[in-house]
């Protein structure tokens, strides 16, 4: 037999194996629930952290690219310019000779 003191009111009482090994039991499994719980909860944050990161990244890649395609279109205009300014220089030329 154990002896156990109830916490609330300090009131101490006898308890057989059986009944010592299921209040252990229980709270065990509250305890094992609860470190699961707390578990879980830092996975889920972990991956939307993680999710957030990748968002993150991908979302400055995106803008890296555009960057250089806008860049890229812009070079391009200019040489298409140059190209028509030249284009029309001989032909101001052909003509007046």
């Amino acid at each position: 037999m154990n002896e156990i003191s109830c916490p609330h009111c300090s009131k101490a009482f006898k308890i057989d194996e059986a009944g010592y090994a299921a209040i252990v039991k229980q709270i065990h499994d509250r305890e094992f629930e609860q470190q699961l719980h707390e578990r879980l909860e830092l996975a889920e944050r972990d991956k939307q952290s993680a999710v957030e990161l990748a968002e993150a990244t991908h979302s400055k890649e995106l803008q890296k690219i555009e960057a250089n395609k806008d860049a890229e279109i812009q070079f391009l205009k200019t040489e298409i310019e140059g190209a028509r300014v030249e284009r029309e220089l001989a032909i101001t030329k052909a003509v007046s000779n």
